[in-house]
């Protein structure tokens, strides 16, 4: 009898080929880089597409910017000595009765007026996104504005001629001590806290009442600031009205009104949401694009 043979076969799966192994590879390494530049590219285009970017460059960096605060108070200053020989002049529509032997005074308004505060605004588009009440307050702690470029030397000016300097602000009562160190450290003239006017929050604090309590005390010379508010009641409206206020009072600009560039924020952009800020930033955003005119 005649034994059958068999034959084993191992089937061996064949390997890839280096070429293929290579393509793969090649493969892979392109998507994850894809991804990696993807993910950088979103990150950078959060920081660079903020919309106060070009408004805080232009301030901190721009000659522009620095020329048009010295042409400002250096107006100023030759409008103080104006003032100064008309016992007539006064800056203040809250100023009554008869003021003409009341002492000189000048109000100043602080942020983007007296001290730069453009750091700020670089946090926000750095690190915070928009603004908070907490977060200008932990910068605010910091005490390290430096002052608007000719501020200091009409504020010197102002003092050398027997005129009492008053600084009138939107910062809450909580800042005023690191308010008081930040003005001190400059070198301006703070001889005590009642010529440090912040807001508490009540109507008394407003920037109104506040102008109707020192045109009591004091012959008002000329206001300074950054802001409509700064200047008038009533500014905090629409758009058309804020430019119909300017119109109203336009003999005053220059002469007792000195008004500072800030296009980084103030009631003008708020006006153009409604000054409502409880609204997300991509909505008060819509706001602002719809307000462009071509």
């Amino acid at each position: 009898m005649v034994m059958p043979s068999y034959r084993c076969r191992i089937h061996v799966a064949k390997m890839p080929s280096m070429a293929f192994q290579y393509g793969l590879l090649r493969l892979l390494l392109a998507a994850m880089l894809t991804m990696l530049l993807s993910s950088c590219g979103n990150q950078q285009a959060r920081v660079d597409t903020h919309e106060t970017l070009n408004a805080a460059l232009w301030t901190q960096t721009s000659a522009e910017y620095a020329a048009t605060t010295l042409q400002a108070y250096q107006l100023a200053a030759s409008n103080l000595d104006r003032a100064l020989a008309d016992t007539q002049w006064t800056a203040a529509l809250e100023q009554g009765g008869d003021y003409t032997d009341l002492p000189p005074a000048i109000m100043l308004d602080l942020d983007q007026t007296v001290l730069d505060t453009s750091s700020y605004n670089a946090r926000i588009i750095l690190e915070y996104g928009s603004h908070a009440r907490e977060h200008f307050s932990a910068w605010c702690e910091g005490s390290t504005a430096p002052a608007i470029p000719g501020a200091k030397e009409f504020i010197d000016h102002a003092v050398a001629r027997g005129v009492t300097v008053i600084y009138i602000s939107a910062r809450r009562e909580h800042l005023r001590d690191c308010t008081t160190v930040n003005l001190r450290a400059l070198g301006l003239p703070l001889p005590g806290q009642e010529r440090l006017l912040l807001n508490d929050g009540t109507p008394s604090s407003s920037k109104t009442q506040q102008r109707v309590d020192i045109a009591s005390q004091y012959r008002i010379l000329l206001l300074v600031g950054d802001n409509l508010n700064d200047f008038v009641s009533g500014s905090k409206t629409d758009p058309a009205a804020r430019r119909a206020l300017v119109d109203e009072h336009a003999a005053r600009w220059g002469r007792e009104w000195i008004i500072l560039s800030n296009p980084m924020y103030g009631n003008w952009e708020a006006s153009l949401y409604e000054y409502d800020y409880s609204l997300p930033r991509d909505e008060r955003l819509n706001h602002l694009l719809q307000q462009l005119q071509q």
